[in-house]
Formats: C-alpha cells, structure tokens, sequence
C-alpha cells in the first residue's frame, strides 16, 4: 500500500436540495490484480471512526466498503441495480442502489474515479448521489 492524499467530493439532491460535501484526507491506495484499493477514514463528524474502502474494478464495478459506527457494503456496477444493507447505531436499512455512470483514470500514482449512483429505500427514490474521489499518492 501507497500512502496516498485522496480529496473527495460528494454531491447529491435529496428531497429537491442539492448538498456538496468536500473532503481532503490522508489513506492508502494500491494496485491490485482486478483493479485499485483506496482506503481511508472518514473524518465527518456523524461517520468519525469509520474506515472506507473502495475496491475498484476498472470503469464497470465498484465494492465500497464502510466500517465503525455505521457499516455497509455497497456493490455499484454500471447500470444495474443492487440491495444493499445499511447498519446505523438506530437500526438497519434495506437500500438499493443503481450506478448510472462510473469513470477511472486511477493509474500507479493515483488518478481520480467519479461515479453517479441513486439510492432508494423500499423501491422509493431518496437520493441522487455524485463522487468524485481524486487519489495523489506520496513519495515514499
């Protein structure tokens, strides 16, 4: 693993508003035989103590990964449709997940991968959901 600087930019509308997240944090990245790993923890104060991680797999299928606080396995594959779990200190969710559109340019020295996915819960539309993770990795 590579330490890496990852910048992260989150944008979604729910309920008609817009929101924009931005997010600059120290992780890891490696190459990997299907793809690239990016691992970092979050730092928002709702998701303190959570690790993430995004397994990568060219420009079709993303795993990310959370655990701590809130945990959750989310499968994004280039249009399809996947239920995913969604475990919160107040309970747990059932949420499916459709990704839109997922583009890489992550190379050995980092890159950027962006993503556009909605969220639903109950079939029941909740979010449309933008990311843009750009990875920079430091010298050793």
């Amino acid at each position: 693993m590579k330490k890496a600087v990852i910048h992260i930019t989150d944008r979604h509308i729910s309920d008609g508003e817009e929101f924009v997240c931005e997010l600059t944090t120290s992780g890891e990245f490696e190459q990997t035989e299907s793809g690239f790993t990016v691992i970092y923890n979050e730092t928002d104060e709702e998701l303190a103590d959570c690790l993430t991680t995004l397994s990568i797999e060219g420009s079709e299928r993303i795993l990310m990964t959370r655990t701590g606080k809130y945990n959750t396995e989310m499968i994004l594959e280039k249009e399809r449709r996947h239920s995913c779990y969604y475990s919160t200190p107040y309970g747990d969710l059932m949420m499916g997940i459709y990704a839109k559109s997922i583009s890489n340019s992550l190379g050995e020295n980092g890159g950027c991968v962006k993503f556009a996915y909605t969220i639903d819960f109950n079939n029941e539309p909740a979010s449309e959901n933008e990311l843009t993770v750009t990875v920079k990795a430091q010298e050793e």
